[in-house]
């Protein structure tokens, strides 16, 4: 690629001001964590965070405290002030059920912020060098121009000379306005490429640098196709997130079980003297013991002597017709078979997804040699209408006119070189990448 760097160069000086300043595409890569999209991707993520600490902190241990007053006809009033402490202790509770929920919802959080910081760095190269492609395309719609201009001249004097035709000279006029308006276009083309980047990166359009670096050459990965397939499978972001989902409506069915098996029971223990009281209880179906304690602060009189000793408890119900309970069983057994559907439809797409692409940079690849011989007929055809400029068997428009078709040809090697490299960045995508790893990425 080195040796049609001058070329490429000499067509990147001809873009406007604007563009004079340097932009290397390592550069532009640097600056993604400062963009919205990457933020906004980062504040999904952030936001399932929140998500598992408070399902952290319901299952946590919890103190509350209250007060009770009482006033009596005959026996004045009464204020007794308590306090309840409790926590989820059994693994069934519904609190650590949403702990597990929300940490795999954290994971699919994850997976799918990868997938937007991917797709953003794609699209920063695609831009990139769609915008280097635009300034390229300047250029040689400025040089096709001058040389369409030259020609029309030449035939405009041949005509006046009796050695053109009319019909010759409408078609270089012809060809001169098609120029003209390629021109237009190609100016078009190069400011909604430079608002498109700008505004990716952040950037006012007219600070935004000229893409300097040039499109690399991609090989196929080392790999087969078929260890490529197996390592799509277990690292592509959509597989793991219908996994997860999987293992959601698991857990969601084991739960609907377990609600219905489990009898709502509960025990508890009290002890009581002088007013003062201390609680302890054990629910088995929501897997929280709590605590309470009751102390009285202000007594009426003629109220008695409290009740003092210790008291035990034991509560059960048996469900025995629950069609609410089935009705959420059955409920979870369809959700957990459309959950696998689900994971078998993102498998079989992963693959048709990862074999198109790997057959796209194939495709790509064989471009580049097309393109590659194509500069090479164009060299050659370039040294020839030299050759015969300096014999004097030729003319300098026959030279300008292959200088043109030269540019073409490196124009076109360089858009060949462009698709196989984002051929090969969407191949990596499809094969769960991370691009992003290196960027600020966690």
């Amino acid at each position: 690629m080195n040796k049609f760097l001058p070329s490429i160069a000499i067509l990147l000086a001809l873009a406007p001001p604007a563009l004079t300043q340097g932009l290397e595409l390592p550069q532009a890569l640097q600056a993604l964590p400062n963009t919205l999209d990457w933020k906004s991707a980062d504040l999904n993520y952030e936001s399932a965070v929140r998500q598992l600490e408070a399902a952290l902190a319901a299952q946590g241990f919890k103190l509350s405290g209250g007060a009770d007053y009482t006033l009596r006809e005959g026996s004045g009033s009464g204020l007794t002030v308590s306090g309840t402490a409790s926590l989820g202790v059994l693994p069934w509770s519904s609190s650590a059920d949403a702990v597990r929920s929300a940490e795999r919802a954290l994971e699919r959080a994850a997976l799918t912020r990868r997938e937007a910081r991917n797709n953003l760095y794609i699209a920063l190269h695609t831009q990139y060098f769609n915008l280097r492609q635009a300034q390229t395309d300047l250029a040689l719609a400025q040089a096709t121009l001058a040389l369409r201009e030259r020609q029309l001249q030449i035939v405009t004097a041949q005509n006046q000379a009796g050695s053109a035709t009319l019909s010759e000279l409408l078609t270089a006029q012809q060809n001169l306005d098609a120029a003209r308006s390629s021109l237009l276009s190609a100016q078009g083309a190069l400011e909604l490429a430079r608002l498109t980047l700008a505004g990716t990166l952040g950037l006012n359009p007219q600070q935004l640098g000229s893409p300097t670096t040039p499109p690399e050459e991609p090989s196929l990965p080392s790999e087969s196709l078929e260890a490529l397939l197996q390592r799509a499978l277990a690292g592509r972001s959509d597989v793991l997130r219908a996994l997860s989902q999987l293992r959601d409506a698991e857990e969601n069915l084991a739960s609907a079980e377990r609600d219905r098996l489990i009898p709502n029971a509960s025990m508890s223990a009290a002890y009581s003297s002088s007013g003062n009281s201390v609680s302890a209880g054990l629910n088995f179906k929501s897997g929280v013991a709590s605590l309470s304690a009751a102390l009285p602060v202000l007594q009426g009189t003629g109220s008695g002597s409290p009740a003092q000793g210790y008291s035990l408890g034991l509560s059960l119900s048996v469900p025995i017709f629950d069609p609410v309970s089935d009705s959420r069983i059955r409920t979870a057994q369809t959700a957990l078979q459309a959950a696998r559907q689900a994971l078998e439809t993102a498998r079989k797409a992963a693959e048709l997804d990862v074999r198109q692409k790997y057959q796209n940079l194939q495709t790509a690849q064989a471009a580049i040699a097309a393109a590659r011989a194509a500069l090479n007929t164009a060299n050659q055809n370039l040294r020839t209408a030299q050759a015969r400029l300096q014999a004097g068997t030729g003319t300098s428009v026959e030279v300008q006119a292959a200088q043109v078709s030269q540019l073409q040809a490196q124009r076109n090697l360089e858009a060949a070189l462009i698709q196989a490299q984002l051929a090969a960045l969407a191949l990596q995508n499809a094969l769960g990448a991370d691009f992003t790893a290196t960027l600020g990425g966690r």
